[in-house]
């Protein structure tokens, strides 16, 4: 009985060849992949590797982990890439999560955690804070080689997944609203847009949107609406509540990450009606005919 793996360039996929198998693939089946979701250690190398490998009471895992080359706890004389689960299998790296109305996505995507060592005021792994302004992270710039890697991981993974949207390429902070805040304020999601990976707002567009809200605010009913339209986990209240405002600092983080404060101001409001209408348009179209 003869058998062939078929190695991909990160991941692996293995297909039977036997002599006695009649292979008909079927129309109905889909990738187990429909995310990517980058992360931050917030820790050096060798303490990143140890907590993504080694069980424990809390287990964590990633399908991938990219160094930093300055780490005196990374003893490798130049940057590799390391892998700890199989793209086809499922990593523990999202926790409990939510986008775009789908919960658990740790089923159905493939995590990135790189090495960085920011840091936040308390325990982000086992606490929901109940207040915005509880939270206050120091975040670090990401080498750029780490980057140039990632870049190069991301192209191959959309080469393999070419199902993946642009808003499939989501942050840590954005799925997880009030529990995370990697990859932090400091991660480069322009430069990923410009090298043709994830989501981004029309610039010319929201500057004009940003004139149009200085003199006149959407209602909080609009945000909240338009928040959820783009894939935040916030429920309509008509009140700019906690729930929101942790949305509106995840949106900041990825998007305008001068201030991320979590206020609802009107440079926020344009950029965040910019990527509804590009990327979600008929929740656009929903959004603008209610407004009066």
């Amino acid at each position: 009985m003869a058998l062939r793996g078929i190695i991909t360039t990160f991941g692996a996929v293995f297909m039977c060849a036997c002599s006695s198998v009649v292979t008909i693939p079927s129309s109905n089946q889909n990738s187990r992949v429909d995310y990517v979701v980058m992360h931050a250690t917030s820790e050096n190398f060798a303490e990143s590797v140890r907590l993504l490998t080694t069980a424990s009471d809390y287990p964590v895992s990633s399908h991938y982990l990219i160094p930093l080359e300055d780490d005196p706890t990374y003893k490798r004389s130049r940057l590799r890439l390391h892998q700890f689960v199989h793209e086809h299998e499922r990593a523990w790296h999202a926790g409990v999560s939510f986008w775009a109305g789908e919960t658990g996505l740790n089923d159905r995507s493939i995590g990135i955690e790189i090495v960085n060592e920011f840091t936040c005021s308390t325990d982000e792994a086992v606490q929901t804070y109940d207040e915005v302004g509880a939270l206050t992270c120091t975040f670090v710039p990401f080498a750029r080689a780490q980057i140039d890697m990632l870049i190069k991981l991301l192209h191959d993974i959309q080469g393999r997944y070419p199902e993946l949207d642009p808003v499939d390429i989501v942050a840590h902070s954005d799925i997880a609203i009030r529990r995370k805040s990697d990859p932090g304020s400091l991660f480069p999601w322009r430069q990923l847009y410009e090298a043709g990976i994830g989501a981004w707002f029309d610039e010319e567009r929201s500057a004009a949107l940003t004139r149009e809200f200085s003199v006149a605010m959407p209602s909080v009913d609009e945000v909240q609406f338009a928040l959820a339209a783009y894939g935040y986990e916030v429920a309509a209240t008509g009140v700019l509540d906690t729930q929101t405002r942790f949305a509106l600092r995840a949106l900041q983080m990825h998007f305008r990450p001068a201030d991320i404060s979590g206020d609802l101001d009107a440079q926020s409001a344009a950029i965040l009606w910019s990527l509804v209408q590009r990327y979600r348009p008929l929740q656009y179209r929903k959004l603008v005919a209610s407004q009066p």
